[in-house]
């Protein structure tokens, strides 16, 4: 009995010498995210056409109409000796139609700010997407290359803020080899679009200015 038992621990010792432990790689995915081409060439895109909302027409006739509702309050609020109560009236009259004017071009250019955002926004994430597959797969291929059998994510948080990886003893970083495998594939195509204007400044409510009088 004696001699099965050494012969069944000598086996054992025997099978846990001749497996290796999990080779391991990490790779710093928001640092490769953030490096590469398309990543800086989306990013600035997306503030040029973001930026290039507050051109619109209807926004450059609100802050006209805005710039004329302005001088309209000044005169309404000039002193009664200096305007009859005729003219005070008709200034009212006017005042308030413009208001409104200026009131459903506002709501026009809010309702269109909203649509483009949500629509550069909507891109915007699909190329996130789009790039950190990429990543994925390059990593991925990477480490089927070189015989890794896990590879994590070194820059991931947990939902509490905590890193993912705490602790890692040399550490087969391939984040750079990642981004140098990646290079100029990852870039979109140069864009031959004319640069933006800059932004106007937001619209101000008319409203918040006063009260007719």
């Amino acid at each position: 009995m004696m001699k099965v038992a050494a012969a069944f621990a000598l086996a054992l010792s025997a099978a846990a010498a001749d497996a290796q432990a999990p080779r391991v790689a990490v790779v710093r995915v928001s640092d490769v995210f953030n490096k590469l081409d398309s990543t800086v060439k989306a990013t600035e895109q997306t503030n040029a056409r973001k930026a290039q909302i507050n051109s619109d027409s209807r926004l450059v006739t609100y802050n006209e109409l805005y710039k004329d509702l302005q001088l309209r309050r000044k005169a309404l609020e000039e002193n009664p000796p200096k305007i009859d109560a005729e003219t005070r009236k008709r200034l009212a009259r006017e005042y308030t139609i413009k208001l409104q004017e200026a009131k459903s071009v506002l709501e026009d250019f809010e309702s269109f700010r909203s649509e483009k955002t949500r629509e550069i926004d909507s891109e915007m994430v699909a190329g996130m997407k789009q790039r950190l597959a990429l990543i994925h797969a390059t990593a991925e291929k990477l480490a089927k290359e070189e015989g890794f059998d896990w590879v994590l994510d070194a820059s991931g948080n947990t939902n509490t803020g905590v890193p993912l990886l705490l602790y890692a003893k040399k550490a087969n970083d391939l984040t750079d080899r990642v981004l140098a495998a990646l290079g100029p594939a990852a870039s979109p195509p140069p864009t031959t679009n004319p640069p933006p204007p800059k932004p106007a400044p937001a619209p101000k409510n008319p409203l918040a200015t006063g009260k007719n009088r």
